[in-house]
């Protein structure tokens, strides 16, 4: 059972590497349907960030891990949370035609893509 939660907990990390590259994708997002596009793949990174943090829950449950290293991991985790829920209020006035949320749009993909990057780091290094 371990291993098909890390399978599923590593093919969620791989598709979260949008997270890293969504703050250069928002620049170019003027028009409407690339607004769309990066809006429903911020929803579906949303449902995958979900699954890995499922799937890392229970791997953590049957192993052992310092709690410094488990709060850290929560606490970056729930910054993502927080940045791409967010981010789609700026992402509905984009594609309603408003630019005046693109400033918050980038703030918010960039913490996310920054805290996504610090919790890559920890995963390579656990104990």
């Amino acid at each position: 059972m371990y291993q098909a939660f890390y399978v599923i907990h590593v093919l969620s990390a791989l598709a979260l590497i949008y997270y890293i590259l969504l703050p250069f994708l928002v620049g170019g997002a003027a028009n409407k349907s690339t607004a769309v596009a990066l809006h429903r793949g911020n929803r579906i990174g949303q449902y995958v960030l979900l699954l890995a943090f499922l799937s890392g829950g229970y791997m953590v449950s049957k192993a052992d891990y310092s709690v410094w290293w488990m709060v850290s991991a929560v606490v970056l985790v729930l910054i993502m949370f927080a940045m791409t829920g967010m981010a789609t209020k700026p992402f509905k006035q984009l594609i309603a035609g408003d630019t005046s949320g693109l400033r918050k749009l980038r703030t918010f993909t960039l913490i996310a893509g920054i805290s996504y990057v610090l919790i890559l780091g920890m995963m390579f290094g656990p104990k």
